[in-house]
């Protein structure tokens, strides 16, 4: 009997899937993790130079524990709360993300 490849669903049901954010793969940090709108789990691109290319514009922010930055797809943010210091973005499938981040708000998502 033959292996059948596992298949995420997730990444199926969408015909047109928008990019949440990209983040370096702490294990090998040439790979980019790819986390798309209404997906659990990321997908990865063997290249992090060559998906900034591929989904740019996206805007570099710093997590809250200084740990490498993130990549977000302003255009999938539904709105950012303001904690201080932190900012939490929340995303149009109510997914959110904690970045550290000092201006005001409306720079993170667009009206």
């Amino acid at each position: 009997m033959r292996e059948v490849p596992v298949i995420e669903p997730e990444l199926y049901t969408q015909t047109n899937p928008t990019l949440r954010f990209l983040a370096r793969d702490s294990k090998d940090p040439i790979i980019a993790l790819v986390y798309w709108l209404g997906v659990t789990s990321p997908s990865r691109e063997p290249s992090f130079y060559d998906a900034m290319q591929k989904f740019s514009p996206l805007m570099q922010l710093i997590l809250p524990d200084e740990c490498p930055g993130v990549f977000v797809n302003r255009s999938a943010v539904l709105r950012a709360q303001d904690l201080g210091l932190v900012k939490r973005l929340v995303f149009k499938d109510w997914s959110s993300l904690d970045v550290r981040y000092a201006g005001p708000c409306s720079d993170l998502y667009f009206t």
